[in-house]
């Protein structure tokens, strides 16, 4: 049940996101690239998809080869900061339903940005397109199936702290309650 709040979460998330970039590229006239196919609307627009997250790289080095290693890794890079925010954004929803405290909400958010880099693994590159300048465009693409278990990771990470903590909470109120704290024998009245 919590992995399809959270997919379901983080595809309404990323979905809103991506909602405003198609009205740019309809505004952009048509070009033809350095092989003489025309501009893809991806390269302006980006791409929606239900099932992953899809981000627009671009670059321009010395040879095409090059361009296009850089273009991934930029494409990557953009990739890197949707996943993270949406993640957060899914993260702070879930927060606010569980009435889950700031300070773990931080540290759920640090979590998010370390955790980002091992997710962008699952990322490949969807198509690409050079214009007539050499500037290459990569259109990456990342799985929300590679999202999804860091989410959940993060989310069952904070769920074992909280039991940690609420156990050794406990633990104090029940040695203070019976006096275990104070070596001195408790005196009878």
């Amino acid at each position: 049940m919590k992995n399809t709040v959270i997919i379901f979460a983080f595809a309404l998330a990323l979905l809103a996101g991506c909602a405003s970039t198609k009205s740019a590229a309809d505004k952009i006239p048509a070009a033809k690239g350095a092989d003489g196919v025309t501009r893809p609307d991806w390269v302006f627009s980006g791409k929606e998809s239900s099932d992953g997250i899809y981000a627009v790289g671009s670059g321009k080095m010395s040879n095409t080869v090059n361009s296009l290693k850089v273009a991934e890794t930029n494409g990557r890079a953009n990739l890197a900061r949707m996943t993270q925010t949406t993640i957060k954004s899914v993260l702070t929803t879930y927060a606010e339903d569980t009435g889950i405290k700031d300070d773990v909400l931080n540290f759920m958010e640090e979590a998010t940005v370390e955790r980002t880099a091992a997710v962008l693994t699952g990322s490949t590159r969807k198509d690409y397109w050079q214009d007539q300048d050499g500037v290459v465009y990569a259109l990456m693409y990342l799985p929300l199936k590679a999202v999804v278990p860091t989410v959940n990771s993060i989310i069952d990470d904070y769920a074992v702290d909280k039991k940690t903590k609420i156990t050794e909470e406990k633990v104090a109120e029940a040695l203070e309650k019976y006096n275990l704290l104070n070596t001195a024998p408790a005196q009878s009245e």
